[in-house]
């Protein structure tokens, strides 16, 4: 009976190499080695040049975060949502972030990462995806919200908070 025996040497550099690698921050390219799609979940195998090992990136369809990472990466290649599995075979650059590799087109939409007016439009996004399933006068004021421009929406929050104000003012004289 014959053993697959790997060479000790081969183990150590890999070792070495992913330490290298997975410091925060760090970019590099991975290649999509296939794509599962279940009604739960979407999982990305993701392979290195530089490592035997692969990874896997795994997001939760009942999440709308994760769905809006998969409608990005998606995006971000040219294809619609529903073409997930046209990225099997394509390259990708992801990023370290300390917790496991990220695409960079998703970085946005995850945790931590991303700039802060990232942040602020991916949660207003979600928000505004999560009142969109709620009853029909939140739908319509989220319909409505949607269309306004980003200088219609500074004007609003300087409206709203010039009101919350002056609530509060009259609250302490009365």
């Amino acid at each position: 009976m014959a053993h697959a025996s790997t060479d000790p040497m081969t183990e150590k550099y890999e070792l070495l190499t992913a330490r290298q690698k997975e410091r925060d921050g760090n970019t590099e390219t991975a290649t999509v080695e296939h794509v599962y799609v279940s009604n739960e979940q979407v999982v990305l195998t993701l392979a290195f040049d530089w490592t035997t090992d692969s990874k896997r990136l795994v997001y939760e369809l009942d999440d709308d975060r994760d769905v809006r990472k998969l409608e990005s990466l998606t995006d971000d290649h040219g294809f619609e949502f529903a073409q997930i599995g046209h990225l099997e075979g394509l390259s990708l650059t992801v990023r370290y972030t300390g917790h496991g590799w990220v695409p960079i087109s998703t970085l946005a939409y995850t945790d931590g990462e991303g700039s802060v007016t990232e942040t602020f439009r991916t949660e207003l996004e979600l928000l505004a995806r999560e009142l969109a399933r709620s009853p029909g006068y939140l739908r319509r004021f989220v319909t409505w919200a949607r269309s306004l421009s980003m200088k219609q929406t500074v004007i609003a929050v300087i409206i709203v908070k010039k009101i919350i104000v002056i609530a509060l003012v009259a609250g302490m004289v009365l």
